[in-house]
């Protein structure tokens, strides 16, 4: 292992990440995609775990979290979208640039599925193992949830981000802080039924309120397996919340699983649970389906 390597995002942006396994030794290189605002050490365990079975393995933090972090987030002018069209790209570059030969697969926990479909690199990846990816629709969430994420967007959000010149994601329990224009979006992705889709135009092309050009997306690229992986007590990648995430995947052949914690034997899973050493028993299952897929899907 590797424990940090660095690399430049598309735009020269400096991202840091670790690296798992031998690349001469592996069978499968895979990327790792993580939710938002949770640094990549909250998945060691898991990428050692794969590791161990023969991938090459990389994780890293977007732009504005962890290592990828500069020292004042208030200097920080990343967006959203950034994390899918700038810095997804420039891992896959790294990884593959480290194992040429290597099949190459993602898992995309929540914003790290969707970010997915914003890289002009998706073609190149062979099956993707999805685990709680869906929409943050606030009317999607069950109960109480919903008016809290709404009050989170409309008043919080854009009160805290003002007077602090970065949104303090900890107080709400929504991992690391966030750059301003990363919770901005973040925040009117979130308040648009068709969630991100709201912002792409007939050419598939971005128009974000920032009036940034940004674009198009790729998810009609993604000609490969996915495996969804959802938990009954998850409040955001709700029953109301995930197909209409996947669904922006229109080429790709999904196979939807929903879990309840009864079956990985707990009382509760939810929206980061799956990556905890709790449920490592679930990993082997699902990461062989990605090594199986890798060898037999050819990207098209």
């Amino acid at each position: 292992m590797r424990e940090s390597v660095t690399f430049a995002g598309l735009d020269g942006y400096p991202l840091e990440g670790s690296l798992y396994g031998q690349p001469h030794t592996a069978h499968t290189a895979l990327l790792m995609n993580s939710a938002t605002g949770i640094p990549r050490g909250f998945y060691r365990r898991f990428c050692q775990r794969a590791a161990e079975l023969g991938f090459l393995v990389l994780s890293y933090d977007y732009r504005g979290i962890g290592g990828s972090a500069p020292p004042s987030l208030r200097k920080c002018d990343a967006v959203y979208r950034d994390w899918g069209q700038l810095d997804l790209p420039a891992a896959l570059d790294f990884l593959q640039a480290e194992a040429p030969e290597l099949p190459l697969v993602a898992v995309g926990h929540s914003t790290g599925g969707q970010q997915l479909g914003l890289s002009d690199r998706v073609s190149t990846v062979r099956a993707a193992l999805f685990v709680a990816v869906s929409t943050g629709y606030w009317r999607g969430m069950p109960g109480f949830m919903r008016w809290q994420n709404l009050a989170l967007w409309r008043l919080f959000a854009p009160v805290c981000t003002r007077v602090l010149g970065y949104f303090p994601s900890r107080l709400f329990g929504l991992g690391e802080n966030l750059p301003v224009g990363v919770a901005r979006e973040w925040g009117d992705w979130c308040l648009q039924p068709d969630y991100m889709a709201a912002y792409f135009d007939e050419t598939g092309r971005y128009t974000p309120r920032d009036g940034r050009p940004f674009g198009p997306q790729h998810f009609e690229d993604a000609r490969f397996p996915v495996r969804s992986v959802n938990f009954e007590d998850d409040p955001i990648s709700s029953k109301k919340n995930v197909p209409p995430l996947l669904a922006m995947y229109t080429r790709a052949t999904i196979d939807v699983q929903w879990h309840h914690p009864k079956s990985f034997n707990t009382q509760s899973v939810g929206h980061l649970g799956f990556f905890r050493k709790a449920h490592a028993a679930q990993w082997d299952a699902h990461l062989l389906w990605l090594q199986a897929n890798a060898h037999t899907n050819q990207c098209i």
